[in-house]
């Protein structure tokens, strides 16, 4: 069975529908809902009538069901109900993380914990906990989807509390199904199962079906999977409950398209699709659509194929379903490379690439954004649990209270001395508190700098790389024209001095920050320099050629051979660096480079400069642009690895020189750098 993540695919839609709602949606249970919440006059009824509307609405308007729980919010804080305040911000945590909003989610978890936990209501706080591990688990961050799934466990356990431990079993099924670790998944969902078949509980039972029957299925035993997904169709009707039968058809459909039973395949996805169409189940439609495409794929019916896959994307967009839309650009590849339209079709190769590696960044950005908003979770229980550490003290000192007023006259002296040892101890251990944060705080700087390179670099190598590989796989068509053969070794070409000069921006700037730069000093023509790099950079810069810029050269009146001792490769090296940056942000005027003698306190220098009529850049911009990685905002992003700027900085520095720069938005930059004038 495909299955890029479970979580997002076969999985949540089903058990988190069940795990707010118990029931069907019938439209006769959403009229007498809002009748009784029109009608409801108690504040108390009120808050809960609110809260079951926004469970009722969340899967077909989420948007909707968030406004109701505002509005359950701010009705507990007005009646002052502790209670129905924590769990309207647990309600809204949980939308805000389904918008992936994870900080904003965070911070609900954390006041729904803080107030759980100031009424004493261990059962809110295990299902925080609960929500905080699913959390987790979306990024696959296991140790500490792990961690937040204990801590719930060992509360239900406490209370006895059978079917949460059965939703938290069936939370340690969805990691190990994650990681396609199945016999694990099996494990715990039998588990959940065990628990739900002796509660009675038919909303938990069916999950539970559905759950047995995705990791059967994956691990290839359709046959068995579809027994499990059966069972659940039939408890499903049981119930009335329309989407997860949508749910099922769908589960059933992909099943036969994986064992080549296209009419039952085709059956039941349009069932899953026609009924979905019913209810206004939209959520479910970029998941049916993109299973329509693979059946199609396997029929051959590539415009189908293609119809399909679009109709996936369109809606993948509205609900954020990214793992669905790569798969369906997947789907498009392959289609358009059968139809011999390699273009659309390497095209769709490549988005496909690029998703995989963006979500693998995203899901490691949201990691470091939910650890942060983490932390104070983990400070919060430490204040609570020195809170209860300080009542136990407060209730010793009331017990002898009596006895130290007989003996304080004797030992006055003595207290008055361990008081003021006590204060120094304590004065010492707030230095020693304050150092180790500060530890920590550059321990975390670093780690950030390390994350970000790593995604920069990641970007610059892969980006290429897939270039090479997909036109690669292109050229070993034998049946390819001539022509598209050459185009294809360009692009190739291309690409590898791409990758070639990431790879050589890296060992500069490692080379610089490790001060291993050797220097190599000669005596230097500046004119001809210029000259000659100018003339490299308009017959081989590709950018250059494409776009409506002028590149000239603008040397001192009169001409005089001006000759200076420097590192001539290096002085280069800066110049193609920052007529390289203006290329990029530029795109109608003109590019000039020239320089000047420059006297200052008997000293004189050599002072060159690159203007643009480019985009400019911010005031606020311009203290950031000499660091690694940096450019200035997405909104302006091109091409490149932000290593450029910070290897001219380096480079001129080492030279002995300065660099600086004059800037206007939206009418360009002239970037100058100075290095010692040496006759």
């Amino acid at each position: 069975m495909s299955n890029p993540n479970p979580l997002t695919i076969k999985f949540v839609y089903f058990f988190y529908f069940l795990f707010f709602i118990n029931g069907s949606y019938s439209q006769s249970y959403k009229d007498s809902l809002l009748i009784k919440l029109k009608n409801s006059k108690n504040d108390t009824l009120k808050i809960k009538l609110l809260n079951d509307a926004g469970d009722h609405y969340y899967y077909t308007r989420p948007d909707t069901s968030y406004v109701y729980y505002k509005q359950a919010l701010s009705l507990s804080k007005k009646v002052k109900n502790k209670k129905f305040e924590a769990h309207s911000l647990l309600n809204i945590g949980y939308y805000l993380d389904e918008k992936e909003r994870y900080k904003e989610s965070l911070e609900y978890y954390l006041k729904a914990i803080d107030i759980y936990e100031s009424i004493n209501d261990q059962q809110g706080v295990a299902e925080c906990y609960n929500y905080i591990g699913y959390s987790f688990a979306y990024i696959n961050s296991l140790e500490n989807s792990v961690k937040y799934y204990t801590k719930a466990i060992n509360i239900y356990e406490k209370l006895d509390d059978s079917l949460g431990i059965a939703d938290v079993y069936t939370g340690f099924g969805n990691i190990y199904y994650d990681q396609k670790k199945y016999t694990k998944a099996y494990d715990f969902y039998k588990k959940a199962y065990d628990i739900y078949i002796l509660l009675k509980d038919k909303e938990g039972l069916n999950s539970s079906y559905i759950n047995l029957g995705n990791t059967i299925s994956d691990q290839g035993n359709i046959q068995e999977g579809l027994t499990y997904y059966f069972k659940s169709l039939k408890l499903c009707k049981e119930l009335k409950d329309k989407e997860s039968i949508a749910i099922n058809y769908l589960n059933i459909g992909e099943c036969y398209t994986d064992i080549k039973n296209y009419s039952k395949a085709t059956m039941y996805l349009n069932k899953s699709l026609k009924l979905c169409e019913q209810i206004e189940y939209k959520s479910l439609y970029p998941l049916i659509y993109a299973n329509i495409a693979k059946l199609n794929l396997k029929l051959k019916k590539y415009k189908d194929v293609i119809l399909n896959a679009n109709k996936s994307l369109f809606y993948s967009k509205k609900v954020s379903w990214v793992n669905v839309e790569y798969d369906a650009h997947k789907y498009l590849s392959k289609a358009y490379a059968e139809l011999g339209d390699y273009k659309k079709a390497y095209r769709n190769q490549i988005i496909y690439k690029q998703y995989t590696d963006s979500i693998f960044s995203k899901k490691n950005v949201e990691l470091l954004t939910k650890l942060d908003v983490l932390s104070k979770i983990e400070n919060q229980e430490k204040k609570i649990n020195l809170l209860t550490e300080n009542k136990k003290i407060g209730e010793i000192k009331v017990k002898n209270q009596r006895t130290l007023i007989y003996v304080l006259s004797v030992f006055s002296l003595f207290f008055i001395i361990l008081a003021i040892i006590l204060k120094k101890q304590i004065n010492k251990r707030k230095k020693t508190y304050n150092l180790l944060a500060i530890e920590k705080e550059r321990a975390e700087e670093s780690e950030r700098l390390k994350s970000s390179f790593l995604m920069n670099m990641s970007h610059e190598i892969r980006t290429p790389m897939n270039s090479i590989i997909g036109f690669s796989e292109f050229l070993k068509d034998p049946n390819l024209e001539t022509e598209k053969r050459l185009k294809f070794a360009d692009v190739i070409i291309v690409s590898g001095y791409r990758l070639l000069r990431t790879i050589n921006d890296i060992v500069d700037i490692s080379k610089l920050e490790s001060n291993q730069v050797e220097l190599i000093i000669s005596k230097v023509n500046i004119n001809s320099t210029l000259e000659e790099t100018v003339k490299i950079q308009k017959e081989t810069n590709p950018i250059l050629k494409k776009k409506n810029i002028t590149l000239k050269l603008n040397l001192p009146k009169p001409l005089t051979e001006i000759s200076t001792n420097t590192d001539g490769d290096r002085l280069v090296q800066i110049i193609n660096n920052l007529i390289n940056n203006a290329v990029k942000f530029t795109d109608n005027g003109f590019i000039e480079v020239g320089y000047s003698i420059q006297q200052h306190t008997n000293q004189s220098y050599l002072q060159f400069y690159v203007k643009d009529t480019g985009i400019g850049i911010p005031k606020e911009k311009i203290a950031l642009i000499f660091k690694r990685f940096s450019q200035i905002g997405e909104k302006y992003f091109k091409e490149g690895n932000g290593l450029g700027l910070s290897i001219c900085k380096g480079l001129v520095t080492l030279l002995k020189g300065k660099i600086w720069l004059t800037s206007e938005p939206n009418k360009g930059t002239t970037f100058y750098f100075t290095i010692p004038y040496k006759i």
